[in-house]
């Protein structure tokens, strides 16, 4: 067997062990978003049985919906769009269709386009007086 036969060998041999770790990778991701799914709709029921707020499904919520939620928890206090998105993003109140984090200029764009909704101060966002249902 020459150089380039045991090189060939070698990257095939990479290759399937790639392969093999990526589905496990992606069954154990599969496992984890149905126990998000299970757990989310628990976390929805209890609150509901104790009359607390909804939280919505990130599956389903829309970003301005989430973002209106943690302004109405806050007391509708002004907030960086940098804290709305980490807030978003550690409690799972929003999902991107790619999964990847809800970057601060997504909600800065999203605040300005529901104008009726909410009010923006530079980086700094919260509802307008108005009442409104998200």
């Amino acid at each position: 067997m020459n150089a380039g036969d045991r090189l060939r060998g070698a990257l095939d041999e990479k290759r399937a062990g790639v392969e093999a770790a990526l589905r496990e990778a992606e069954a154990e991701l599969a496992a984890l978003q149905e126990r998000q799914a299970e757990l989310l709709g628990l976390i929805a029921r209890a609150r509901a049985m104790l009359g607390e707020p909804h939280t919505p499904d990130p599956e389903r919520a829309t970003l301005h919906e989430a973002i209106a939620l943690l302004l109405r928890e806050q007391g509708n206090r002004w907030m960086t769009v940098n804290e709305l998105a980490a807030e978003v993003n550690r409690r799972v109140l929003y999902r991107k269709r790619d999964g990847t984090a809800v970057e601060p200029n997504q909600i800065h764009a999203r605040t300005k386009a529901y104008q009726s909704r909410f009010e923006k101060d530079g980086p700094r966002v919260r509802l307008r007086d108005a009442p409104w249902s998200a």
